[in-house]
């Protein structure tokens, strides 16, 4: 009975499924291709292979670029003024690209008495500590951009340092501007970075155009210095570009340090090691006759801090900051080591006088005073070389016309050397005594007339009818005065020289050419150049009344032996 069950179950099964299969039968399956190198089956013609060969693969679509990563936004909601104030500078920024508008020396004035501005302003043009990365539409966008100051006031007095920084985040590109001041002193450390979806970009920082801005006063003095490139590097040592002769790009390479200078003042940076920098010449806004040099710092990556000295070319100052930054002031070389203890001497001899004027005056005597004794003996040998002149210029009569290579100039030679043994003379020591006090002097008369030169102190220092001794006098008085009485010595020292008619002329014309030269000369050098004279006027005079004094003396003793 259980076996009939099952067999019924089992019958019931298969009807179920057969029913399925008729009623629900899947769709005809594509046949299969057959795998490679695998024999084709039988029956296969070699058009169903071509027909079952694999289809070429679809190249696969290029991945999308992922975003650039964005950094959280950072700028100021306004523009702003931002403002440094050190114990001897001032410096203003203004938010908007983080750029200096103002940088002022606290310790020296303008002709208003205003603090020393050495930014030059000008519509368009660059400003100093400006960013360039070599995108112009990035840099345009960073000198537009609303940087976020650390704070609005920095105030250092007393010698304190800080740190003021400006910071800027948009999108992909973040921008910052480091500046640590040490709160005393024209040294400071300058800092700066440019990312562009996280990269670092090479960051350049530029000074410029120029340095200061001169007045027309300043301009026509004679030797005024416009703003030209300076740069010092350890093969060729100090170069001076004027701003002419730099062309659009001037490479600097490896510079110990590099800059703009102007007559007394510097901006000057101090590049981190294996740095490069350039020069460049640029023609400003509404002056397309007018070039201004600029100091372009290419700053290494990942930013290193570099140095800038923005100030006056103060020997002693510069001397003290190091990286050689001294050797901007141009003392000169050969006669440098003398021109430096001069600089030193004029400023003791101002802190006992208070007047730079009277402190030209004293040291000009007291160097005059040091170089007496051999101005004496010069001016003994011309008195004697005076008495010779007559039987000279006999000699030199009798042979005139010869040629230098003719064999009498022999004899003329011989009856000269006659002629000083005669009056107990010698010829080589009467040069040497006419020459050596000339050699001795000149170079101690050059250097005091460069400390004059390159001393900024003179800048603004009055002295009587003179209101700054680094211009021109306003009435002309100093120059005129330095002509007469170069004129006077002239006339006096041709009494006692040998000199032709021909020389003399010459001689009494040299007074009138100085004086027109130096009628725009600053009021310092012809302070000097007077006082100067007025010194050898009165030695002169001092040293012949003595020496005819002496001569009567002896004649007086030779008539009594009589």
């Amino acid at each position: 009975m259980e076996e009939r069950r099952l067999l019924v179950a089992v019958a019931l099964s298969l009807l179920v499924l057969t029913a399925y299969q008729l009623l629900f039968a899947p769709p005809p399956r594509p046949p299969q291709p057959a795998p490679s190198g695998a024999p084709a089956a039988p029956g296969t013609t070699p058009t169903t292979l071509a027909s079952a060969s694999p289809a070429p693969p679809v190249p696969a679509a290029p991945p999308t670029p992922a975003p650039p990563p964005t950094v959280a936004a950072v700028a100021d909601e306004r523009e702003r003024r931002v403002e440094v104030q050190t114990d001897d500078v001032a410096v203003a920024f203004t938010n908007r690209g983080a750029r200096v508008i103002s940088w002022q020396l606290k310790r020296f004035l303008d002709r208003s008495g205003r603090p020393e501005e050495l930014v030059q302003t000008h519509k368009d043009a660059p400003r100093p500590l400006d960013v360039e990365t070599g995108d112009a539409e990035l840099d345009g966008r960073l000198r537009d951009a609303l940087f976020q100051p650390s704070t609005e006031t920095l105030n250092l007095a007393e010698g304190r340092p800080g740190t003021l920084t400006f910071r800027y985040a948009s999108g992909d590109v973040e921008a910052e501007k480091s500046l640590k001041f040490s709160g005393r002193g024209y040294l400071v450390e300058v800092s700066a970075f440019v990312r562009r979806g996280g990269r670092d970009l090479p960051a350049r920082m530029i000074w410029g155009p120029g340095v200061g801005n001169p007045t027309p006063q300043e301009i026509e003095v004679s030797g005024y210095l416009p703003p030209q490139a300076v740069f010092l590097t350890a093969t060729s040592g100090v170069e001076r570009v004027p701003a002419e002769k730099i062309g659009s790009v001037r490479a600097v390479p490896l510079p110990l340090w590099v800059g703009v200078e102007s007559t007394y003042f510097a901006a000057l940076w101090v590049p981190p090691p294996a740095s490069s920098a350039e020069v460049r010449a640029l023609t400003l806004p509404g002056e397309p006759a007018h070039l201004a040099p600029a100091a372009v710092l290419t700053l290494a990556t990942p930013p290193t801090p570099a140095l800038l000295y923005v100030g006056p070319k103060d020997h002693s100052t510069l001397e003290s900051v190091g990286y050689g930054l001294v050797q901007v002031v141009p003392v000169g070389d050969w006669i440098g080591p003398i021109v430096v203890p001069l600089m030193k001497l004029l400023r003791w001899v101002h802190s006992h006088v208070g007047n730079y004027g009277w402190s030209i005056v004293l040291l000009t005597v007291l160097i005059n005073l040091a170089m007496a004794p051999l101005r004496h003996y010069g001016i003994a040998n011309g008195m004697k070389m005076a008495k010779l002149a007559p039987e000279m210029r006999t000699i030199q009569d009798r042979y005139r016309g010869l040629s230098l290579v003719d064999p009498r100039r022999q004899d003329m030679q011989n009856e000269i050397m006659a002629l000083y043994e005669r009056h107990g003379m010698s010829m080589g020591t009467q040069m040497a005594v006419g020459c050596l006090p000339i050699l001795l002097t000149m170079p101690f008369l050059i250097a005091f007339y460069r400390v004059l030169q390159v001393s900024i102190e003179l800048r603004g220092a009055s002295f009587l009818w003179i209101p700054d001794l680094s211009q021109k006098d306003p009435l002309f008085l100093t120059p005129v005065l330095m002509g007469a009485s170069t004129f006077l010595m002239t006339k006096w020292q041709m009494t006692t020289a040998t000199m032709d008619p021909t020389q003399q002329r010459i001689m009494m014309i040299m007074p009138v050419v100085l004086s027109a030269m130096f009628l725009w000369a600053p009021g310092g050098l012809n302070l000097y150049w007077l006082a100067s004279n007025v010194c050898s006027l009165v030695q002169q005079g001092l040293t012949m009344r003595i020496l005819k004094s002496r001569d009567e003396g002896s004649s007086s003793r030779k008539e009594r032996r009589r």
